[in-house]
């Protein structure tokens, strides 16, 4: 034996096998061949086939060694009746015409005989052959039912076409997708069986019609079947044919190339996102109309404010005249009054400005002028300006600069607005005999500017809201005066630079900001549209 030796064999599971043979010397020497080679068979002999097909109705067998010329007939009646079995045909005559015709019916394997009956050597072997064949093909055809198991369970459409574009395979999904049955589907060509609207009488059909070469299925098969590429989330816009209406549908498409006998096949999956597109046009319709409605409130915001302070301007020019005494003297307890309506009055200016300085900045309408500045020049001149109220309030204010500072791109009116606004908070949180410190530092291509100070400080619970529209800190017992807008219009113009700003603080020790400045003027983050309908919306109604 070639590659396996008897006592090879002999290790392996026994095998059931059926021997059909005629000739008694013939039986004979296969019963001493199988006993002194010690081979692992449970035989049974039949001598016609007649006899054989009795064992075969009520015994199983691995293999059938039969010879092909029998009492009653020949081996060619026992393949035909045989299903899922291997046959080896043994037969004295070597006629290859009977060879052919046997491995045309189904024989495994074709064994001459010979006078010296050494034929029975090459028997072992073929058996073997036969038995690992026929475990080879039942493990394919169980792999083979596995695929068609998760192909028909699979939760989106697949369809198998061949290389004429007929569908030959499809599973449930497709069915109910399409609401056809099997008939309907296989074996049509795909624009049939997909329910493809057909232009006809100089009518259009579907803009994607499988019928036109415009068709974007069409183009992805093609692809696929000519070049063997595979083409991945194709999505199209169809009218198909359901229930006999036209409906449109939102199909994702992927195909990709098979082979099965050698013959080209197209394994295609769609899946129906009508649904998720139709969610998709909901959504940026409801986008179009709630960006309407936030510059319908934008609008609105900036022509009351603008129509307010008119009217304020003259409210505090009045009382202005009334307190300087020009209309004539007033006692102390009208001047007390006229002095609370000054301080309300002048809030309301500072929330109108604010309101409309913050509303542009979120909005997008103010644009930055970049230009190339000296930071300590922009930090003495917040010094000079902040010097005179650090004073009244007996707080010491320094500032103090690396040397060698690189000039920075940045708007200079609007960074000395946010280091103005927190120098000025820093201040006004801070008790008598204080201090607030204002340094900058040049780091991997970054202004680090920061303002310290030795104030009240701000609750842990707090710091994460601080930047937020009209939040303001509660304090117990102190209130504090302000628009609730200056850190929100701080943190804004730094992002509008590209930068960034941070906060440390602990109560009744301190706090610390810190803003990140960036040497060369760089693109801020980018928002969706929503975020920023979000920031108009809170700005505006607090």
């Amino acid at each position: 034996m070639d590659d396996k030796t008897t006592a090879e064999i002999m290790e392996q599971t026994r095998y059931r096998i059926l021997l059909i043979e005629d000739d008694k010397l013939d039986q004979m020497a296969f019963e001493r061949f199988v006993r002194s080679e010690k081979l692992p068979y449970d035989y049974r002999i039949a001598g016609s086939v007649s006899e054989a097909r009795k064992i075969l109705d009520c015994e199983q067998f691995d293999v059938i060694v039969a010879d092909y010329s029998l009492g009653d007939g020949t081996a060619m009646d026992i393949l035909s009746s045989v299903e899922d079995l291997p046959i080896i045909l043994t037969t004295g005559a070597a006629d290859e015409r009977v060879a052919i015709e046997a491995w045309k019916a189904g024989a495994y394997d074709y064994i001459a005989k010979d006078s010296d009956r050494t034929y029975l050597k090459a028997i072992p072997k073929a058996v073997e052959n036969a038995i690992d064949r026929m475990k080879m093909e039942k493990a394919l055809e169980r792999k083979q039912k596995n695929l068609e198991a998760i192909f028909d369970a699979a939760p989106i459409g697949m369809l198998l076409a061949n290389e004429n574009m007929v569908i030959t395979r499809v599973n449930y999904a497709v069915r109910q997708m399409l609401h056809r049955d099997y008939p309907q589907i296989i074996n049509r060509q795909i624009g049939d069986a997909l329910g493809c609207i057909r232009g006809s009488h100089g009518q259009r059909g579907c803009e994607n019609c499988f019928f036109s070469s415009g068709c974007l299925l069409r183009q992805a098969m093609e692809i696929v079947r000519d070049l063997e590429r595979p083409v991945h989330d194709v999505e199209m816009y169809t009218t198909l044919k359901i229930y006999n209406q036209e409906t449109k549908l939102w199909l994702r498409i992927s195909a990709e190339p098979v082979r099965i006998d050698d013959r080209k096949y197209v394994l295609l999956a769609i899946d129906d996102i009508t649904e998720r597109k139709q969610a998709e046009e909901e959504h940026r319709l409801a986008e179009e109309k709630l960006k309407e409605t936030m510059e319908l409130k934008s609008q609105f915001i900036s022509t009351v404010s603008h129509e307010i302070r008119t009217p304020l301007a003259a409210i505090k020019e009045g009382i202005a005249i009334v307190l300087d005494g020009v209309t004539g003297p007033i006692n102390e307890g009208q001047k007390k009054f006229l002095d609370v309506v000054k301080r309300n009055t002048d809030r309301l200016g500072a929330l109108i400005n604010d309101v409309l300085d913050f509303q542009k900045l979120k909005s997008g309408n103010k644009i930055l002028d970049f230009q190339s500045n000296d930071i300590e020049q922009i930090l003495s001149d917040v010094h000079e300006t902040m010097a005179l109220y650090a004073k009244r309030s007996e707080v010491e204010l320094s500032v103090d600069c690396a040397r060698g500072l690189p000039k920075a791109e940045f708007d200079r009116d609007k960074i000395i607005q946010v280091l103005t606004n927190l120098v000025s908070n820093a201040i006004k949180f801070t008790p008598r005999q204080g201090r607030v410190s204002v340094n900058v530092r040049h780091r991997e291509g970054e202004l680090v500017i920061g303002i310290s100070d030795t104030g009240m400080g701000i609750p842990k619970e707090a710091l994460p809201k601080i930047f937020e529209r009209f939040y303001r800190v509660k304090r117990p017992g102190k209130e504090i005066q302000g628009t609730g807008l200056g850190l929100a219009i701080v943190h804004k113009i730094v992002m509008m630079h590209g930068g960034r700003i941070e906060v440390e603080s602990e109560i009744d020790r301190g706090t610390a900001f810190t803003v990140f400045l960036p040497v060369k003027a760089k693109s801020p983050p980018e928002q969706s549209s929503t975020q920023m309908d979000e920031l108009l919306e809170n700005s505006i109604t607090g």
